[in-house]
Parts: structure tokens; C-alpha cells; sequence
């Protein structure tokens, strides 16, 4: 939705997704999905960029989901850069599913960008993410392979955040809300424009109100923004949320009071934090071996899933 009202407006190049890890693919063959309402293309501002393909890598969406401040990864400083050139005389608009861990080291390599967050609260993220999925064995599996990536970030993130290895005897809500706080306290952090879906959004038009005065929407601009703020019906109904993902969520809360994470992350270094709470930390021991195999399995589901449908 944010996405689309940029898209909208003539004064913005706004990429849909740029770290789409299948990205190129996606170009190609994916249509606007029937609960994006309003949108007929997402890929139009790529389709004359004759050198995407030298810029973009995949490992973008998969790899080193967690960036602190100085580390440096060229490659995409590089495809950033190459994304804002190719907007032209048009302000550039990158709308990432996948910087969420990342924005310090946006914030400090790209240090005039303004940073938007736009937060959905976390149970109705997590049924969202989980609706294709038919049962609830599959809905609350952690390690299912296709729920919009949840087991692959936290497999990436387990070097940093070994709690997030897999552990069959754990509902995915846990994994889901572990990221979603984490995310949250970046952006509460570096981002400069905080909105909320429901409230700024679905509920009131304080969103539109509050992108307005920081871009100097005129009249014009502002009407045409809020014309594309639509509840999908998928969202008509607030989903009751069970005690179990209550309890889930104070579980983690109080593990991210334990590790300091709550008083001090994103602040401070990830590494001074674990050294601060040595104790807390050591009851989680990163096993990569558990990561490969939980990778490995995925894959053998998809080969699976591929041969029966070839079949």
C-alpha cells in the first residue's frame, strides 16, 4: 500500500521489493496479487534498466540480513546506488521487505536518505504470512519452507541470535515475534518517519496526514494518496489471538530482558551486549550443523513438492 501511493504520485521512482531474492524472475512472470488493490504492475520502474542484472545479486534478500554500522558489503552499496541513479529526475523510492536489520548500516552508508517504517502489529503480520498454508500442522511448523521466509531468516540470523535455530517443539509464532521485535527496535532506532498500518492507516488518516507535511504534498498529491488506502478483505475481521501467542510473547520479552537486548540493542554493539550478559547468552550455543540440516530438508520437501507435480 505505502508503496503503491508513491508509485502513484509522478514526482517519485518507487521500486517495488528490490531485494527480492527472486527478483528477476518476479519481473518476469509474477502478477499483482487480488488483495493489492489497486495495483496493476509492480515491476514497471525495472523494465528499462539494461543493467539490473550486472547490479543485483540474490544473496541481497538471503544473506547478512544483519548489518550493524560500519560493516561494509560494496556490492549492495553499489545496486543502491545504481537504483537512485536510474530514477532520473524522479525522487527514488526503495521499498525493502528486507533492510529491517539493516538500517544502521543504511542509515550510516546513505546518511541523507529518509527512512519510512511503516509497522503492522505482530499477530495479524504472523496469520498474514501464514493464510496459503492449509493446515495448522503447516501454519505453525517454524521450519515450513514456504512461509514467506521465516525459516531462512532465521537461519541467517542464528549466527547472531542462536535462540532462532530451529526446535521442532516450538510453535513458528516464536521465530515470527523473536524477528518482528527485533525489527521493531531497529527502526524505533534509525528510521525517521514512523507510521503504523492499522492506526495511521486502516483506522485513520493520520498516515497521509503525516507524509504530507515531511514531503510537501500539495492538495492534488494528498487526494490522489489517500485514494489508494484500502482495507483488502482479507483484513475486514481482527483476528482473535489465542492465550498461547500471548504467552509466546512474554516468553520472549522476558528472554529479551535477560540477553539486555531491551535496554540495550540497537544501541550498542551487538558484541559489547553479549559480553554485558555473558551469562544470559550462554545458554544459546550456535550449532550450524542444525542450520544446514534444517536447509537441507526444506530442499528435499521442494524436490518433493516439484516431482509431484511433474508427475
Amino acid at each position: 500500500m505505502l508503496w503503491n501511493i508513491f508509485n502513484q504520485l509522478p514526482q517519485y521512482c518507487a521500486f517495488y521489493e528490490p531485494l527480492h531474492p527472486n527478483l528477476l524472475s518476479h519481473i518476469k512472470h509474477v502478477k499483482p496479487k487480488d488483495d493489492h488493490i489497486g495495483i496493476d504492475d509492480y515491476w514497471q520502474n525495472y523494465l528499462n534498466l539494461n543493467d539490473l542484472e550486472k547490479y543485483y545479486s540474490h544473496k541481497f534478500g538471503q544473506q547478512n540480513l544483519y548489518l550493524e554500522k560500519h560493516e561494509q558489503w560494496q556490492d549492495l552499496e553499489h545496486y543502491i546506488k545504481f537504483l537512485i541513479a536510474s530514477s532520473g529526475d524522479r525522487i527514488p523510492v526503495l521499498q525493502f521487505n528486507r533492510m529491517d536489520l539493516r538500517l544502521s548500516w543504511l542509515k550510516n552508508t546513505f546518511p541523507h536518505v529518509t527512512i519510512i517504517h511503516i509497522n503492522r502489529q505482530s499477530y495479524p503480520l504472523w496469520i498474514s504470512s501464514r493464510k496459503h498454508l492449509q493446515s495448522d500442522d503447516d501454519k505453525h511448523n517454524e521450519s515450513h519452507q514456504d512461509a514467506y521466509d521465516l525459516m531462512q531468516w532465521s537461519v541467517d540470523l542464528a549466527k547472531h541470535f542462536p535462540m532462532l535455530q530451529s526446535n521442532n517443539k516450538r510453535n513458528s509464532y516464536f521465530r515470527h515475534y523473536f524477528i518482528w521485535k527485533l525489527s521493531h527496535r531497529v527502526a524505533q532506532s534509525h528510521a525517521d518517519v514512523h507510521l503504523s498500518l492499522e492506526n495511521d492507516f486502516l483506522n485513520t488518516h493520520n498516515g497521509i496526514e503525516t507524509l504530507t507535511k515531511k514531503f510537501d504534498w500539495d492538495d492534488k498529491d494528498k487526494k490522489l494518496a489517500e485514494s489508494f488506502i484500502q482495507k483488502p478483505k482479507s483484513m475486514q475481521d481482527e483476528p482473535l489471538k489465542a492465550n498461547r501467542f500471548s504467552t509466546i510473547e512474554a516468553a520472549i520479552d522476558k528472554i529479551f530482558s535477560q540477553l539486555g537486548l531491551t535496554k540495550l540493542f540497537p544501541s550498542s554493539p551487538l558484541s559489547e551486549i553479549k559480553i554485558e550478559h555473558q551469562k544470559a547468552w550462554s545458554k544459546y550455543v550456535y550449532q550450524p550443523n542444525i542450520c544446514i540440516q534444517e536447509l537441507f530438508d526444506a530442499l528435499q520437501q521442494q524436490k518433493d513438492e516439484l516431482t509431484a507435480l511433474s508427475s
